[in-house]
């Protein structure tokens, strides 16, 4: 899809933001830099903009839900900003006053900019969606090339996203860190395609095949600094630094083996390597963070799971992550299957406060999940629901609402999309209960029998492996009967 042509505005942006002289990097020599925008259909009535770990500010959209912010204590870089559920970055430099607007029901593809520094949020943005739609080509034919192939196709389509730099900044004369990011923006996606080639095209155990690539195939390492503080934001920087380090740990760990073989094993691998490559504290924390919180939601192995947070904590300064992954562990150890599923209390769309082990009416039955805030998630997420209830009648699909005080807007969502209410509950302490069930993942399913014993809870609603499981257990109930 490509982006939308932004809509003139309503409004005019209340200060004289526009009508500055830039210097020669084509940025405002004003002292202070801004950013406002405009949220479409609006899943809250706040944006949180903020750099690195710490909070920088909550911004409250006014009643046309737009806002305008002057942001104090300025620091140049990439900033993200956050409208639950989603969370985009902008390149911010000494007096821009950037402006964007943003349709909350289709994300990306509407985000568009305008005002001092809208050109570079535009390329970012730009390369992030080309990335995206090259991305299933990739995975249907791409990796399939032979790596000569797939090097010169790589080539081609870089060149192209080179020819669209240059152009930009011809236009308007980068300053120097807006070049840095902007180039990394699109060179890092081409890093990680050849980082997931080798695995992709050959398969995680042909390490022979692996190591006959030839050595022009990674030449771009040599290039990467793997403590840029500057791109430490950057989406595209990220995601090779775990490429990076999962096709290390299959060519340098496990050698042919599958990871399955050795999942601790393969885990502390990758922690010793973001150990002793990695010295940011920013982006050593947050690989750190990724890779055992991972681990620790794909695996039911009490004793593995403490060896793997141990290894962890020798190595992390972020005591909140710390404590953040020690309450993980706690509860990941309660879901195991044949335990009893922690009694939450729900709330039934009659207000009646009820305890979760009441539920349970038919043999087996699978709780997921959903929130106000990703309409396009809860809309999907009960279509899918109805039709493996259509498929598998002797399994009984419960919504639960995760949000915190918005009983009337939920049951507004319930009675606009004519979802069955009997099959609807929302948590009475939706913190709590999403820690208790894990429920970092907006597809989850848990499943459980009629006595609340846990069957599973590593299920995805949309994965075609959790209907064959589906499909199994029904029949076995048929069976039974």
């Amino acid at each position: 899809m490509h982006i939308k042509l932004i809509k003139r505005f309503a409004f005019i942006l209340s200060i004289p933001c526009f009508f500055y002289s830039c210097d020669d990097y084509g940025y405002s020599n004003r002292a202070d830099t801004y950013l406002g925008g405009e949220i479409v259909n609006p899943n809250s009535n706040f944006v949180i903009l903020s750099k690195e770990n710490k909070l920088s500010d909550t911004i409250y959209l006014d009643q046309n839900n737009r806002f305008l912010h002057k942001i104090k204590d300025f620091e140049a870089g990439v900033y993200s900003f956050r409208h639950a559920p989603e969370n985009q970055i902008v390149l911010l430099e000494k007096g821009d006053s950037l402006y964007f607007r943003l349709n909350t029901m289709e994300l990306d593809e509407s985000l568009a900019f305008t005002g001092v520094g809208a050109e570079k949020n535009t390329f970012l943005i730009e390369m992030f969606l080309l990335n995206e739609r090259e991305r299933d080509d990739l995975i249907r034919r791409g990796f399939k090339l032979e790596p000569e192939a797939f090097q010169e196709k790589q080539n081609v389509l870089l060149n192209r996203r080179k020819k669209r730099f240059n152009q930009l900044n011809t236009k308007i004369k980068l300053s120097p860190l807006a070049k840095k990011i902007l180039k990394a923006s699109y060179q890092y996606d081409f890093y990680s395609r050849h980082e997931m080639y080798s695995y992709s095209h050959y398969g995680v155990t042909d390490i022979s095949n692996i190591n006959k690539l030839p050595q022009s195939f990674f030449t771009y390492r040599g290039k990467v600094n793997f403590n840029d503080k500057d791109l430490k934001r950057l989406y595209s920087y990220n995601r090779f630094l775990n490429h990076y380090i999962t096709n290390s740990s299959y060519t340098n760990y496990t050698k042919g083996k599958s990871y399955r073989t050795d999942p601790v094993g393969v885990t502390l691998y990758e922690l010793n390597l973001v150990d002793s490559l990695i010295t940011n504290e920013y982006i050593k924390n947050n690989l750190l963070r990724g890779i055992t919180s991972e681990f620790l939601l794909g695996n039911e192995d009490t004793i593995a799971s403490k060896k793997v947070l141990e290894s962890y904590t020798g190595k992390s300064s972020n005591n909140l992550f710390t404590e953040e992954l020690n309450r993980l562990r706690k509860a990941t150890s309660k879901l195991k299957p044949n335990n009893i599923i922690p009694n939450q209390d729900l709330i039934s769309s009659n207000g009646d406060l009820i305890k979760l082990s009441s539920v349970f009416e038919k043999p087996i039955t699978a709780l997921f999940f959903w929130s106000l805030e990703d309409q396009k998630h809860y809309m999907s997420a009960h279509q899918r629901a109805t039709q493996l209830t259509d498929r598998y009648p002797k399994i009984d699909f419960i919504g639960i609402n995760t949000d915190e005080q918005q009983t009337k807007s939920w049951l507004r969502a319930i009675k606009r999309h004519d979802y069955n209410p009997k099959r609807e509950y929302e948590f009475k302490h939706p913190k709590c209960s999403s820690e208790e069930l894990v429920i970092y993942d907006k597809n989850k399913v848990i499943l459980v029998n009629q006595d609340g014993k846990i069957i599973n809870t590593t299920n995805d609603l949309f994965s075609p492996s959790f209907e064959k499981r589906l499909y199994l257990y029904h029949e076995m109930i048929s069976n039974t009967n």
